[in-house]
């Protein structure tokens, strides 16, 4: 997981409400098995779309995504955020997240940053009057500034550190190697072996 801090990009507006992970990442790409590879395939039947922002020009190296309300529901399907990173956002910015879709994304390293509705429009307006709006985003702070808009989001320590650090779930676990050594040659030589 790579670490995430401090970082100013631009901003890749999408002005949608109840974004479900079935339109960000369809079903027809779940088969593969690795991480990589689905930034292709994100919004793939909205991208046929001429207008949907992210054939635009002017947002292709944005690094945050600015949605409307309730990005990221409907099933858990950890492509969905998979295909977002894959991208290149490094954030997620809406008034509300699915539960699963959130915790999915803080486990692969993309922040979910909530806002209130206001913020949230404030920002559009930003963008639609220039498409090349600077976005300030600290995870260390868990502040995001852009222009005279500068708000605070919230972020449990442990996953802050986590994406801080660039630290996953197999991480936290190679932390405790000792102890899970020590839990395996302490067991009784007649129990199963556990591999």
């Amino acid at each position: 997981m790579k670490k995430l801090n401090n970082f100013t990009t631009t901003i890749l507006p999408l002005n949608l409400s109840n974004v479900d992970t079935d339109q960000i990442m369809p079903k027809q790409f779940l088969k593969r098995v690795e991480r990589s590879g689905y930034g292709e395939y994100l919004f793939f039947d909205w991208k046929k779309e001429a207008d949907f922002p992210l054939n635009n020009n002017l947002y292709q190296n944005a690094k945050v995504l600015l949605a409307g309300e309730n990005f990221g529901t409907g099933s858990s399907r950890e492509h969905a955020p998979w295909g977002l990173q894959d991208w290149g956002f490094d954030a997620i910015i809406s008034s509300k997240f699915a539960d699963i879709f959130k915790l999915n994304s803080i486990n692969i390293g993309l922040l979910p940053i909530e806002a209130d509705e206001s913020i949230i429009q404030q920002l559009f307006l930003k963008v639609n009057e220039n498409p090349e709006t600077e976005i300030t985003v600290s995870v260390e702070k868990k502040e995001v500034q852009c222009e005279d808009i500068v708000f605070n989001f919230e972020l449990d320590d442990f996953s802050q550190n986590r994406i801080l650090n660039g630290i996953d779930k197999i991480d936290i676990t190679l932390e405790y190697e000792n102890k899970i050594k020590e839990f395996f040659d302490s067991r009784k030589p007649w129990k199963p072996k556990l591999v």
